[in-house]
This record gives C-alpha cells, sequence and structure tokens, in this order.
C-alpha cells in the first residue's frame, strides 16, 4: 500500500536529520513554535505552518542545501509506501513517559491513524526536544526512506 503525503515535511526530516551544525537558538525556537502550531492547529499546515518551517530551512544554508536534494528526490516519487511512513508504536518511542496521557471519559468513536498526523506528530516532538538534532537523529524510518528514495532515484 501507498500513500500520498506533504512532501514538505517529509523531505526537511531527512535533511534535519543529515545535519551536521547544531540550530542556533532561535532556529530551534523557531521550530518549537512550528511544533506548537502543528499541534494546536495541524489543518493550517498550508496556509501558515509551512511558511514558518520553510524560513527555518531557507535561514540555514546546511539544512537548505540537503532539504533540496530530497525535495528534488521526492518530487520524482508519486507516492510512497505505508510501511516507510512512522506508525503511532513508532512515534510514541518518542514521547517521554511524564508527557504520555491517560485517556479518560468516552473512547472515541474513530481512531486518528493518518499517516501525516504521525509525521506531523513526530515534528512536534522534535520541536518540542531540549536537543532535536539528537531526536531526529534517532528516528529509523527516516533511514528506510533514504533507502527507499536512493532506490527511486539511481541517478543521483
Amino acid at each position: 500500500m501507498t500513500t500520498k503525503t506533504d512532501k514538505t515535511i517529509i523531505a526537511f526530516l531527512l535533511a534535519f536529520q543529515d545535519l551536521t551544525n547544531s540550530l542556533s537558538p532561535q532556529e530551534k525556537q523557531n521550530l518549537q513554535e512550528v511544533g506548537k502550531q502543528l499541534e494546536t492547529q495541524s489543518k493550517a499546515l498550508e496556509t501558515h505552518i509551512k511558511g514558518n518551517l520553510l524560513e527555518i530551512i531557507s535561514g540555514n544554508t546546511e539544512l537548505n542545501q540537503s532539504y533540496q536534494f530530497y525535495q528534488s528526490q521526492l518530487e520524482n516519487v508519486e507516492e510512497i509506501p505505508k510501511d516507510l511512513l512512522p506508525t503511532e508504536a513508532e512515534i510514541s518511542n518518542f514521547i517521554p513517559p511524564e508527557k504520555l496521557s491517560v485517556t479518560r471519559g468516552f473512547k472515541p468513536k474513530y481512531e486518528a491513524t493518518g499517516y501525516e498526523n504521525q509525521l506531523n506528530n513526530f515534528v512536534v516532538i522534535v520541536g518540542n526536544s531540549e536537543k532535536p538534532e539528537e531526536t531526529v537523529k534517532q528516528a529509523t524510518f527516516l533511514g528506510k526512506l533514504k533507502q527507499f528514495l536512493s532506490q527511486s532515484n539511481p541517478a543521483n
């Protein structure tokens, strides 16, 4: 099975994982703000949040170069296999135990399952992390995505 996803967030996460330098304090603060926005207004990704994310990317030369590389590779891929995208269980591994919530009240009728939601959740976790560079490097699903992209783009 494959899925259509927003490739901006995927390219950002792949590029961020490759980053060799730490983000500046301002960049970390901006990333944290993007995470907060995704957490509270995920539907505003196209209208507002994506622009803020692109500002972070364009302001960091190394991140921007890597982002452009992954963005061009993703353009050649129509759909990404779902097994390469993070699951809810994978994302929950990044949530510190003290942040896990307890569900109370009625059980929701529908489970939140969208892969875009999981990618957004991961950006939220990375943005809220004290060391976002280290957190993103621990994401195994990004390594699988990189391998898939290198196989899908043999010329690069």
